[in-house]
């Protein structure tokens, strides 16, 4: 079976999916493609296994996998990682020069990465060698023609078959090898090659024929000179980058013409609606305004059904690039979807320009009510987007224009998106507004509202008192299982596995994400992914695996248009772990953390103003560290605030000695609270229950010397070095060894050795080596090193055996 995935302005959802069974049978096949046809993507993913004949092994091909729609990558998803359990082999072709680390295909290969299943075969460039034996018999310098194209095999090809015969006539980019071909032909070939072009990637045989009569004689000239490549039923050339260069030299007016012809050939009915997208983009090209009205919003709704969210905003924006003539009652319409399905697949910024513009068309229309529920959108994302002081005034917009009107959906959810912006600021509003929104919502019969409404009610037991996980959990399945309140799924989902990240509630936290992560994926809600991953960072940061959280968190960070409270909890991650590890300064990332939302904002910044405490305190200025944990116990006015935030606040205020004002907030439930009181053992033995072992040695720090040693030990099994050092000098401070105390030291031993250069000694006669010692103690080799060379200077020996003889006959006179 074989699919292909196209380089179109809105690709086909499921593209490859369709053309594979094109020519499927059977009855599983004949389910799978009704499914597809019904949009049902619950059925595509329950019947996709099925076709698969336990009693045949199958091939399937996915070819060009950098130009798949969101849709097809979850496909991809979801067949490698059940492929161990079905007898198929899975090809997929893509070009890695392509894709970067903000490609969406990048998120699918990391994904792959460490599975035993997947094997990659790289092809990599052509040596002078073989460039040499391709170009042998052409004339051509194989030197230059190597440093022209660096051996990549199209270049290469591509300019040897242009037939350039003179060496300093070497065509001076690919673009101009293809063109060369291209005037190599008859008229009937570049017209068969033009039209190829035109018609995409993969042309359809009788698509071809009817858009190019002179295909009848111009097809087998092209096949010949290797300019075109066919299969038994579609044609195309051997590279997309022939065909982008063969469509810029196609003229203007031929170029539309061809658009148009295939459009009208494609438009025949029955009309295949798997072809709506490509409709609507030749429609464009063509300058038919209204074929693109026709078909762009048909081919968005499929999209959008199909879950390809990102597609559904392409093919929207295309329509409203044409609807300059079309009633504002459609176009608001238009911007809206548009606005939507840019927000559910991760592009904020659009959803709130087109959701503005929207606004202010129904403002002119004199809609009241839909202007504020467009208000009460851009309120929304701006929250999102950490533009909270815009947000609220945007929500209290949306509820002003709602004065005096009736129980209605606008009022309700106007209601909802107070509560949750008061939610923000832990504001006891919330519940008056979610209250009110939930009374409105069961008046009216809006099921979203109420559930809506009621997370957030719910939510106030989490956030101020870490009760009521059950109730929203209950609230969330609902949502998850509810017709028409996915994105609500996601929105509660996402905040229950930021709560418990933060709450180091860490196995509930990981059975959410793991749930909250498959539900984004299926329903493509790229806006709630980052946050589940994000969550999953900070989980796997608590556990002390580190390398897993980095890569959680690189995943996120990595990603196109991730928003910037998105990317709060990879970014703390990142500079923590690297602040602990003394690898690398954190001030950039925590700065961009700190900037992300708007200042005094507890329930986003509390965690970084923490963050940016401990990365203070682990190079020793505690002076700043007391200053950015004050500055955050300073947003913590309300009583309802998170004592979990509050909480972390306090813990590095109490260790660096700063004042400690309570605040009002009360702390009933979180092990910072014996932290501060001074039970270093029930905050390191609760700690060490919810499974953190830096926490539990942080607080380990408040205790005696057995307890700073283990708190020692942990550190150095975590690789953090930098709280190692903190723990030594605390050591030091327990056992006495101020600087006094070891000039003193120093000068009764009567050889002049510090108490680390015994230390170093003792090992040193133990046979261990520089780096052994280094380990040991904690410290780099190369000041191991020096510590060794002023051993043997003060004893006045020559080398290691001689003081490790000293040190045994001191020990054993």
């Amino acid at each position: 079976m074989r699919g292909w995935c196209d380089p179109l302005t809105s690709p086909r959802p499921l593209g490859p999916l369709v053309d594979m069974l094109a020519d499927a049978s059977g009855e599983q096949a004949a389910g799978l493609r009704a499914a597809v046809d019904a949009s049902d993507t619950e059925a595509i993913y329950a019947r996709l296994a099925g076709v698969f004949d336990n009693d045949t092994a199958s091939v399937c091909i996915v070819e060009d996998v950098h130009w798949a729609d969101g849709a097809t990558l979850d496909l991809l998803r979801f067949l490698s990682r059940r492929i161990a359990s079905l007898p198929v082999l899975l090809v997929m072709s893509y070009r890695d020069d392509e894709i970067g680390a903000q490609h969406p295909l990048a998120v699918l290969l990391g994904d792959l990465a460490t599975s035993a299943a997947v094997s990659r075969i790289g092809l990599q460039p052509l040596s002078e060698a073989a460039v040499a034996e391709l170009s042998a018999g052409t004339g051509t310098n194989a030197a230059a023609l190597h440093r022209l194209t660096g051996g990549n095999p199209f270049f290469v090809t591509e300019v040897l078959a242009a037939g350039s015969d003179a060496r300093e006539a070497l065509p001076r980019s690919v673009s101009e090898a293809v063109w060369g071909r291209l005037a190599r032909l008859s008229n009937a070939g570049r017209e068969t090659a033009y039209a190829t072009a035109v018609c995409g990637p993969r042309a359809d045989l009788a698509l071809l024929h009817e858009v190019c009569p002179a295909a009848a004689e111009g097809l087998a000239e092209c096949l010949n000179a290797g300019v075109l490549v066919a299969d038994a039923d579609t044609v195309g050339f051997r590279h997309e980058l022939a065909r982008r260069a063969t469509l810029d030299q196609i003229p203007a007016y031929q170029r539309r013409m061809l658009h148009k012809q295939a459009l009208i050939v494609l438009a025949e009915p029955p009309l295949d609606p798997d072809v709506l997208g490509t409709l609507a983009f030749h429609a464009d090209q063509a300058g038919d305004t209204d074929a693109v009205i026709d078909y762009g919003p048909a081919a968005a709704e499929r999209a959008s059904a199909l879950g390809a969210n990102r597609e559904a905003a392409e093919l929207y924006a295309l329509t409203l690039r044409h609807a300059g003539a079309m009633p504002d009652e459609q176009k608001v319409r238009w911007l809206e979807q548009h606005a939507i399905s840019s927000h559910l697949s991760g592009l904020p910024d659009a959803a709130v320009g087109s959701f503005h513009d929207a606004a202010a068309l129904r403002r002119a229309m004199g809609d009241r009510l839909g202007e504020a529920e467009n208000l009460r959108q851009v309120s929304y994302l701006l929250w999102l987007l950490g533009r909270t002081r815009e947000g609220v005034e945007a929500g209290r917009a949306s509820l002003r224009l709602l004065e005096g009107v009736g129980p209605c959906p606008e009022l309700a959810w106007s209601l909802v998106n107070m509560a949750e912006l008061a939610s923000g600021d832990f504001d006891p509003r919330r519940a008056e507004y979610a209250t009110r929104a939930m009374a409105v919502g069961i008046e009216i019969g809006e099921t979203a509202v109420v559930v809506r409404a009621r997370a957030a009610v719910a939510m106030v037991g989490v956030t101020s008192g870490d009760t009521g996980w059950d109730e929203v959990e209950a609230i969330w399945h609902e949502a998850i299982t509810t017709e028409g309140l996915t994105e609500l799924g996601g929105i509660i989902g996402s905040t229950l596995c930021w709560f418990a990240a933060l709450h180091h509630h860490l196995g509930r936290a990981e059975n959410y994400i793991a749930e909250v992560s498959a539900f984004c994926t299926t329903h493509d809600l790229g806006v709630f992914l980052p946050f589940a991953t994000g969550a999953a960072a900070i989980c796997a940061l608590h556990r002390g695996d580190w390398p897993r959280a980095l890569a959680y968190a690189d995943d996120v960070l990595t990603r196109p248009t991730t928003g910037p409270m998105q990317r709060i909890m990879p970014q703390l991650t990142v500079a923590l772990i690297g602040a602990r590890r003394g690898e690398q300064p954190a001030a950039a990332l925590l700065d961009e953390a700190l900037a992300a939302t708007e200042p005094n904002e507890l329930f986003r910044l509390g965690p970084v103003w923490a963050a940016r405490a401990e990365v203070a305190w682990l190079v020793g200025d505690d002076d700043t560290a007391r200053a950015e944990a004050q500055a955050g116990l300073a947003a913590a006015t309300s009583p309802h605030a998170d004592p979990w935030l509050v909480g972390h606040l306090r813990r590095w205020a109490y260790l660096v000695g700063g004042p400690l004002d309570d605040g009002p907030a009360v702390d009933t439930v979180t092990p910072y609270r014996h932290e501060i009181s001074g039970d270093w053992a029930a905050a390191a033995a609760a700690w060490t229950r919810l499974g953190c072992p830096y926490d539990a040695a942080i607080a380990q720090l408040g205790g005696d010397i057995p307890a700073v040693e283990a708190a020692l030990e942990t550190f150095r099994a975590l690789g953090a070095r930098a709280a190692a050092r903190r723990a030594t000098q605390r050591l030091a401070q327990l056992r006495g060894r101020n600087p006094e105390t070891r000039r003193k030291t120093t000068a009764a031993d009567p050889h002049g050795l510090t108490n680390r250069e015994r230390d170093v000694l003792e090992l040193l006669a133990a046979g261990h080596s520089d780096a052994e010692i280094a380990a040991e103690l904690y410290i780099s080799p190369k000041t191991a090193n020096r510590h060794v060379g002023a051993i043997l200077a003060k004893l006045g020996v020559r080398n290691r055996t001689q003081a490790a003889a000293f040190a045994h006959r001191k020990s054993h006179p």
